[in-house]
């Protein structure tokens, strides 16, 4: 029987797929195509690469191969693998909004300097919802095409409006019997004012909770002091009750990084780990709305929260080294968009962006946004991406010029500065930001303090990432069907 040589069934030339590349030391280069897969190369490869000399015995070119970077005009397969996992990591685009966060009441205890809504007195009733406005609400919701519905409720403190709550919640799930829909429930809630009615009612229809424990009592109290009660006392006595009822993992803790915040890293975290939390989300100062207006007291620079994230990450690391599982969420979501082919969750990553398309806003005097932030825009008496109101059917809204005008400055891939960031496939364009800070959606990369810090945030995880004993600890953490209760609480105080 004759075998023939294995320089028959070789490729004879290859195709590039798109991708792009940045150097990352005197000879070494990462490359990341359209899929979000990425190689090293050194300098002599990549040169080899673009100029189509790269020999397709040699180590480097079945890297490539195998990773949909090339692919032959002879097998073609590394083509047809490229576009299933272009399809796979756009497919949220078929969904629609699938985060609807109700905006139950202004009213709050607590007086956090970094808030970025004007609270109200927890006696001022008439910033609640009216149940006219949760029942429209609710209708629009489910109109939208995507099966898995996260509904979130947030304020103020949504718990002062419970009686809405409750009326929302029972209302979907009398209509879900028609719809057919995999609905997720989320509070974002102090826990200051729980008790054990709530938590009972939480209990029987699956309610998450998302907290904030921003440190220690004293950095929890500067933070997030109260008018009515010591913060940091009540929260953890929710807390404690919470978790006797609903259980520790329907209980996520996110902690705001202030000013106060940049020189405690170790001591916040060791906090998350005596509380028995085992994730911790290092939310980073959105200065949008009312919050502005105390930027100079509770703000910082994004070189000050990238030090002191870095700092923060490696000993989160060290400490499931140790055997305690506690992992970061930012970095959990980079993971998940490196090392796994899924669609991202988190609607500030995506490209074409979430506003209006994977998220949409009902704020409790019955006006639907496209997102929290452009809700935040009118503490600055800028209600211009207001989409519509929650008396007018869902394709309205969606087909609004707002959100239209929204959408042509949200596709990163068309924008400068973006186009060619070889972090691109893990990012979005984030348009409202940009106008909030900026003036305008498409704003200007140099200065931007979110493209400053998510470049830090992937260039660390990669690095961090050549260690095989990070490695070990990092895929412990990419399951991410558990940061569903941060979807829309990644943005809010």
């Amino acid at each position: 029987m004759k075998i023939n040589d294995p320089e028959l069934y070789s490729p004879k030339n290859y195709q590039l797929l798109p991708f792009r590349f940045e150097r990352i030391g005197p000879n070494s280069c990462l490359l990341v195509n359209e899929v979000g897969e990425h190689c090293y190369l050194n300098n002599h490869e990549l040169e080899m690469l673009v100029n189509g000399s790269l020999e397709p015995s040699c180590m480097a070119f079945q890297k490539l191969y195998s990773k949909s970077f090339v692919y032959t005009e002879e097998n073609n397969y590394s083509l047809r693998t490229f576009c299933s996992k272009y399809k796979a990591r756009k497919s949220f685009i078929f969904d629609g909004p699938a985060l609807h966060i109700f905006v139950l009441t202004l009213r709050c205890e607590n007086s956090c300097d970094y808030c970025q809504v004007t609270r109200r007195n927890p006696d001022a009733k008439k910033y609640d919802m009216p149940l006219h406005v949760a029942r429209q609400s609710v209708y629009r919701m489910f109109e939208c095409p995507a099966k898995n519905l996260t509904v979130e409720f947030q304020g103020g403190e949504p718990l002062l409006a419970f009686d809405v709550m409750k009326f929302i919640i029972e209302l979907s799930v009398e209509q879900n019997t028609h719809h057919n829909k995999n609905l997720q429930f989320v509070v974002a809630t102090s826990l200051q004012n729980i008790n054990e009615e709530m938590l009972e009612f939480f209990h029987q229809h699956d309610v998450h909770i998302s907290t904030s424990v921003d440190g220690p009592e004293w950095l929890h109290k500067k933070n997030r002091p109260s008018c009515h009660s010591n913060s940091y006392e009540s929260t953890l006595k929710g807390l404690e009750q919470a978790r006797k009822i609903l259980g520790h993992d329907k209980i996520a803790g996110m902690t705001t990084i202030t000013k106060s915040s940049l020189s405690s890293s170790k001591a916040i975290i060791d906090e998350y780990v005596q509380l028995g939390f085992h994730s911790i989300f290092l939310r980073p100062l959105n200065m949008y709305g009312f919050a502005v207006k105390k930027e100079s007291k509770v703000g910082y620079t994004s070189e000050e929260f990238n030090k002191f994230y870095k700092e923060s990450l490696n000993y989160i690391i060290q400490i499931n080294k140790c055997g305690f599982r506690l992992d970061e969420v930012n970095a959990s979501l980079a993971l998940n968009n490196i090392l796994t082919p899924q669609a991202t969750g988190y609607v500030d990553m995506r490209s074409p962006c979430g506003d209006g398309t994977g998220v949409l806003v009902y704020n409790y005097d019955g006006k639907v946004y496209p997102s929290d932030e452009s809700r935040m825009l009118v503490e600055m008496g800028d209600n211009s991406l207001a989409l519509g109101s929650v008396y007018e059917p869902l394709n309205n809204l969606i087909s609004s010029k707002q959100l239209h005008t929204i959408l042509q400055a949200g596709v990163a891939e068309s924008l400068p500065g973006c186009s060619d960031c070889v972090y691109l496939p893990y990012c979005g364009a984030n348009p409202i930001q940009n106008y909030s800070r900026y003036g305008d959606m498409i704003g200007h990369r140099t200065f931007s303090a979110f493209c400053q810090k998510q470049k830090f945030l992937y260039r660390n995880i990669f690095q961090l990432l050549e260690d095989s004993s990070n490695r070990s600890v990092f895929y412990t953490w990419l399951p991410n069907n558990r940061y569903s209760s941060y979807q829309g609480e990644l943005n809010h105080a």
